[in-house]
């Protein structure tokens, strides 16, 4: 296994390489800077954990992998589709009429993000409800 210090840069770099991208595709898709990610690929400085939770869900990784407690990663159940779940909580709401600007970023969703968006959805249904009675 490589050396703990490094471990993290050189999985981000074979990764980013494995999936056929340049550094400024990554760091956009992340939504980072290119100066930013390269820091990261070389070590340079250590993300916080919301990023590393991010690069684990891009590259469809484990944390621990990530960050070289692991050998080999745990990929991530690729069964689940964002989309399919955010047309089952619009439905599931009785909203009627919903357009998604850019899908490409609405596939990236996971489990928690769309947790996330039904509850926004939820509270903002009681706040206009509350606002009305």
């Amino acid at each position: 296994m490589e050396k703990k210090s490094n471990v993290f840069g050189i999985r981000l770099k074979e990764l980013r390489r494995k999936k056929g991208e340049s550094q400024e595709d990554t760091a956009k898709a992340i939504g980072i800077s290119r100066a930013r990610y390269s820091h990261y690929e070389n070590n340079h400085v250590e993300p916080d954990m919301d990023l590393i939770r991010k690069f684990a869900d891009y590259f469809n990784v484990d944390t621990d992998y990530l960050m070289g407690r692991r050998s080999s990663p745990s990929i991530h159940n690729t069964d689940f589709d964002s989309l399919a779940e955010l047309k089952k909580t619009v439905d599931d709401l009785g909203i009627q009429d919903i357009f998604f600007h850019n899908i490409d970023d609405w596939k990236k969703l996971d489990r928690d993000d769309i947790e996330d968006i039904k509850q926004y959805i939820e509270f903002i249904q009681q706040k206009a409800k509350k606002r009305k009675d």
